[in-house]
């Protein structure tokens, strides 16, 4: 696995960089997923077959040119890329109901990858048949271009986040965008309903996993999360959300 990032020195104004487009590439893909739901997946997935991927099985990786939707219909994906110094970084993480693959879109050549974080399955659709029921629905392009404008807008928001917050409220800030994509509430409390490792949100913040596990720990003492008995995490939502505003 790629190591966690910790820019030093001169390479600090490189990963910063590498940090800016790689951001910029999450923020279209999430909101690119919001696009291909709903009644455009009644309309293009009836009578096509599943693929089954196992537990840490690569789904496409950086540099594949086979532009290839996958809707999810079982189980966790992470959607992230490798920056240009070897450094994973995950941006997103997907559940039944999404889709992977969607930045195939607007490039030829795959600058992110997804990979199971459990046994998932998925449909694949060719990018010429998804692009080919978008054009018979005149409101979707109309809504695709203001897509790009609003993630255009969140990546600048991103970067700015990565440039002032600390470790501590960044990494708030990511578990409260995951409770509210792929949390299930109980009470007042709201469980993140996948294992993710501190390497894997260490690489959601872009930071090492050292000072990852040290913002745990601090959650923890403070009872903002906890764990259930398979690592689980539940957290505090509402005394998360106080401690960033």
């Amino acid at each position: 696995m790629p190591a966690s990032i910790a820019p030093t020195g001169q390479s600090a104004e490189r990963q910063a960089l590498g940090f800016e487009d790689s951001l910029s590439q999450a923020a279209l893909s999430t909101a690119l997923v919001s696009v291909f739901r709903g009644k455009f997946c009644d309309a293009i997935l009836p009578n096509r077959k599943a693929v089954a991927f196992k537990k840490e099985q690569v789904i496409y990786d950086v540099g594949d040119t086979a532009r290839t939707f996958f809707f999810l219909q079982r189980g966790f994906v992470k959607v992230g890329t490798i920056t240009s110094d070897g450094h994973e970084l995950i941006y997103d993480v997907r559940k039944a109901g999404d889709v992977v693959g969607e930045l195939c879109a607007s490039e030829l050549q795959r600058l992110d990858r997804a990979v199971a974080l459990e046994p998932a399955e998925a449909i694949p659709v060719p990018f010429e048949e998804v692009m080919e029921a978008v054009r018979e629905r005149p409101d979707l392009l109309t809504r695709l271009v203001d897509v790009f404008c609003r993630a255009l807008s969140e990546a600048y928001a991103q970067v700015n986040t990565l440039a002032v917050d600390d470790t501590a409220h960044r990494l708030a800030k990511v578990l409260l965008k995951l409770a509210a994509k792929i949390g299930q509430h109980s009470g007042s409390e709201v469980e993140i309903a996948t294992y993710l490792t501190q390497e894997e949100i260490a690489q959601m913040v872009a930071v090492r996993r050292e000072r990852i596990s040290t913002a745990l720990n601090f959650f923890r003492r403070k009872r903002l999360i906890q764990y259930t008995n398979h690592g689980h995490l539940v957290l505090n939502v509402s005394a998360l959300e106080s401690y960033v505003s």
